[in-house]
């Protein structure tokens, strides 16, 4: 008798600890939901989260994404204005001094079986 006195005690207060647990993240819940919301919303109103996007023409581009293309990882060599910039080069000095301010017009050159090979900008004007 005892023993299953103990048993059914355990229970109930293993029952109120999961219902407690399930509380508590419950709460935090609506708080990080609510706290992404609020972010996204001040993120649409700054619009500078979207900004790159605002644009009609996919294929115009910043001298700003140049250097950013540059910096960033390289997956295939890059060409602006008849100037190859490698894969592993970083002689990051030289390849700036390519990029003119204004806009590029960017444009991939494939291989034979549709794989990307190159990227290609072409300076457009300001």
């Amino acid at each position: 008798m005892r023993k299953s006195v103990a048993n059914i005690m355990e229970m109930l207060i293993g029952a109120v600890l999961f219902g407690l647990s399930l509380i508590y993240l419950m709460t935090h819940y609506k708080a990080l939901s609510g706290l992404t919301n609020l972010l996204t919303e001040e993120a649409i109103k700054d619009n500078s989260a979207i900004q790159q996007y605002n644009s009609n023409a996919l294929d115009q581009v910043n001298h700003a994404e140049i250097y950013a293309a540059i910096m960033g990882y390289r997956e295939y060599p890059i060409m602006v204005d008849d100037n190859l910039i490698p894969v592993n080069g970083d002689e990051y000095e030289l390849y700036f001094s390519y990029i003119k301010n204004g806009l590029y017009k960017k444009q991939y050159q494939y291989d034979a079986n549709r794989n990307i090979e190159m990227i290609v900008y072409s300076f457009m004007g300001k």
